[in-house]
This record gives C-alpha cells, sequence and structure tokens, in this order.
C-alpha cells in the first residue's frame, strides 16, 4: 500500500511541476504563494508548519520570490530577527495563475476517477492523515521532542483563570506533557495526578515538581488504554488533546467517568478558525465548537463554550493561536 501510494505521489509530482514550469515556478514557491494568499503577513515558521516542512525550506523558497519580485518581507517590531512575508501585486497575479492550474490538475483528475472516485479518495486520505498523525507521535517520537526541544514551562492562563474560580480538590492531566499545567494547578493548591505516554516528559515533570517544592503522581499512560478511578477528580484537563473524532470520543468519555458529582471538565485546543501555524498539521483535528458539543459525554453540562486569542511563545510567536475552551459540569447527586 505505502509503494503504491508513493509511486503515485511520484506521477503527480512530476505532473504538477510540470504544469508549472512555464511559470518559472518549482512545487514548493507555488506552495509558498498559495499559502500567502490565505495567511498574509505570516511568519516562517507558521508557513513552515502549515506547509508541513522545516524552516530552513520556506526560507530558501521565500528568499527566490523575493528576488523576483513575488513576495516581500518586513522585520517584526518586537523582534528584529523574524520575518513577516507578504505578495507584491506581482505575487498576487502569479498566485492566480497558480491556482488555474491547480484547477486544470483537479479537473485532470476527476476525469480520470468520476465524481465518486474523488469523493471516495479524499474520504480515504482524510481518515488516513488522521491515522498517521496519531500513530507517526507515539511515545519514542515524544520523548525525542522533550528531550531536544523543552516545551514552554509556563500554564496556559486559561487553564489557570478556570481553576482559580473552582473549589481546589484532586485533579487529573490528561496528556500532561511535562506538566505545565498540572504544575500550575499544583501551585494555586489542586492534588494533581499527571497521565502521559512519554518517560522523558514524566520526568522532566517530577524533576519540576521536586524544584518548586509541589508534589504531583505522575503517571505513563497511553490515553486511549488509560482507565483512572472513577468518580475520583473534581477537576479533568484536557489540554491541546488533538485526536481523530472516534479517539478523541473515547478519551472525553474516559475524562467523564473519572469526575466526581459536581466535577468539572475543561477541554483547551487549537479551533479550526485559528489562523494558522499552531496546532496538529491535520486539519481535521482541530476543534469546533460543534464537534466538542456533539462528542460531550451526556452527563456532562456545558458551563462555557468560547474562543479565546492567546499568544505562543517560543518559536512559534509569529501569529495569534485562537483556542476554543470548553468548560463541563458533571450533574450533582
Amino acid at each position: 500500500m505505502g509503494f503504491r501510494l508513493s509511486r503515485a505521489a511520484r506521477i503527480l509530482k512530476l505532473d504538477w511541476a510540470g504544469r508549472l514550469s512555464p511559470l518559472g515556478l518549482s512545487p514548493a514557491q507555488a506552495a509558498l504563494l498559495r499559502s500567502l494568499v490565505a495567511h498574509d503577513r505570516t511568519g516562517i515558521r507558521a508557513l513552515a508548519r502549515l506547509l508541513d516542512t522545516d524552516p530552513m525550506n520556506v526560507k530558501h523558497s521565500a528568499d527566490q520570490l523575493e528576488e523576483a519580485d513575488l513576495i516581500s518581507s518586513e522585520a517584526d517590531p518586537a523582534d528584529r530577527r523574524r520575518r513577516s512575508l507578504t505578495l507584491t501585486s506581482r505575487g498576487r497575479g502569479r498566485a492566480r495563475e497558480v491556482e488555474r492550474l491547480v484547477q486544470e490538475q483537479e479537473r485532470w483528475l476527476a476525469a480520470r476517477l468520476g465524481e465518486r472516485g474523488v469523493a471516495a479518495l479524499s474520504m480515504a486520505l482524510s481518515a488516513l492523515e488522521a491515522a498517521l498523525n496519531t500513530t507517526d507521535h507515539g511515545p519514542a517520537a515524544w520523548d525525542e521532542r522533550h528531550r531536544h526541544r523543552p516545551f514552554s514551562a509556563d500554564p496556559d492562563p486559561l487553564v489557570l483563570e478556570v481553576a482559580c474560580g473552582l473549589p481546589t480538590g484532586r485533579a487529573l492531566d490528561l496528556g500532561a506533557g511535562a506538566g505545565r499545567n498540572s504544575l500550575g494547578l499544583a501551585e494555586l493548591g489542586w492534588a494533581v495526578t499527571a497521565v502521559d505516554f512519554s518517560k522523558v516528559a514524566l520526568d522532566q515533570l517530577r524533576s519540576a515538581a521536586r524544584e518548586r517544592g509541589v508534589e504531583i503522581e505522575a503517571v505513563r499512560a497511553d490515553l486511549l488504554r488509560y482507565r483512572p478511578p472513577g468518580e475520583a477528580f473534581q477537576l479533568c484537563l484536557l489540554a491541546n488533546i488533538h485526536l481523530p473524532e472516534e479517539q478523541l470520543a473515547t478519551v472525553l468519555e474516559v475524562a467523564a467517568s473519572s469526575l466526581a458529582r459536581g466535577g468539572h471538565l475543561l477541554v483547551i485546543g487549537h479551533h479550526a478558525e485559528t489562523p494558522g501555524g499552531h496546532g496538529p498539521r491535520h486539519h481535521g483535528l482541530l476543534f469546533t465548537e460543534e464537534l466538542l458539543s456533539r462528542l460531550l459525554p451526556p452527563e456532562l453540562g456545558v458551563v462555557r463554550l468560547e474562543r479565546h486569542l492567546r499568544s505562543q511563545g517560543g518559536d512559534r510567536s509569529d501569529t495569534e493561536d485562537l483556542a476554543l475552551l470548553l468548560l463541563a459540569r458533571r450533574q450533582p447527586a
């Protein structure tokens, strides 16, 4: 199956490169132009995440397009090392020509596959992308990420804002990573159990907890198999846990079962309308109000469901991130 997919991809790539040749563009340059149509004045790192490539690849294409007067760049006033890219008038015209070629190739495929074939292929590819986005980022991959690229140690302000408005008790942080939110909750007086499948992340969490003088129970487990004590927690947190719909539904059911009567579930993640560069690469894994409302277990009632603009630190501060917050409560006895 993998060989057949790679062979089909190679044929399509060659066809696409041939269509672009009269415009003097490479596929990478065309992809960057198309991205800037939807995400004007966006930084290189954010564009690299959108295009699922290395930032140096984006920089190389951007330099070539700037030389050809198809894009321009300007430095971020807050950080002169960071560039924001935008299309020139000539670049917008070239982007329209690229879009015309995209439509030509779409019609070429549709003529060979038929309408039903195109629909079936689109559904199959969406399912495959969602599945690979999860399986390709298992414990070993996350161990490497935590080992070589430490994440922010600061808790999400949205988590703290919600937690400060609730009576303290036992909290369950599912998919805690290195524990930035677990640490923040513990410092507010919550008795925290942090669950993650990365050993490196949990080791980092334990070390940080010792340094900050708080106690956190760290549990190494896969969220899809983990079963917490029933009705034992006053707060359950899922922060930036993006999964295919069926798997997300399973985790939400487990989270609901962990809550004591009157306990709260807090879900925070990247909204499908985020400006770009944040969250999972596969758009189908992003959150919407409709998705979370539909998957919420029936024993929970919605308290808050709202969007929040939040800034991201580190190397993804090129754009703001649109977050979706869901706070739900299990009905009291």
